[in-house]
């Protein structure tokens, strides 16, 4: 005869107060991601900023064009780098905020607060990315290299067509 398995601990209800203090940080991380978003978009202007600086000395010094493009790469690359530790950072956040609409939906049964979770159903996303590292939550992140990989696409270009635009 097989022993029956021991009921699961059912979560005991939150207090008003656990209520509370659970809506405090999640508003608290939901303001955080917030911010570094408004960082990170300072960080793509200033990037792309550079770039626009680059080409018009590319096209004030025409003699050394192809030079200051490929030197120019240098910008976008560091602002690429700059703005995945930015994201790679505020990924961090979302395993807590998915946490905490789980335990309100759930234990709550609330349908509300769930920002992060709208958020990836719609985009269809998983709360817990494939892969995990400073490299995939920054680096190769699509929302961030992708404006990188143009703007250096976009010099590298330029070097090439230089010499034949300004004989």
């Amino acid at each position: 005869m097989s022993n029956p398995s021991p009921a699961e601990p059912q979560p005991k209800p939150l207090s008003e107060f656990e209520l509370g203090l659970l809506k405090e940080e999640y508003f608290f991380l939901q303001n955080t991601i917030e911010d570094y978003n408004k960082q990170i978009w300072v960080i793509k202007a200033l990037g792309i900023t550079g770039t626009g600086a680059v080409l018009g000395l590319m096209i004030q010094q025409k003699t050394n064009a192809t030079a200051i493009a490929l030197i120019g790469c240098a910008i976008p690359a560091f602002f690429w780098i700059l703005e995945s530790q930015w994201k790679h950072f505020q990924r961090g956040f979302y395993p807590r905020v998915a946490e905490i609409e789980t335990i309100l939906t759930q234990q709550c049964g609330f349908h509300s607060p769930s920002i992060y979770g709208n958020w990836t159903r719609t985009l269809k996303r998983s709360p817990t990315p494939k892969r995990k590292g400073y490299v995939w939550d920054g680096l190769l992140n699509s929302t961030v290299y992708i404006s990188y990989v143009l703007e250096i696409g976009f010099l590298l270009l330029m070097a090439a067509i230089a010499p034949t635009i300004w004989k």
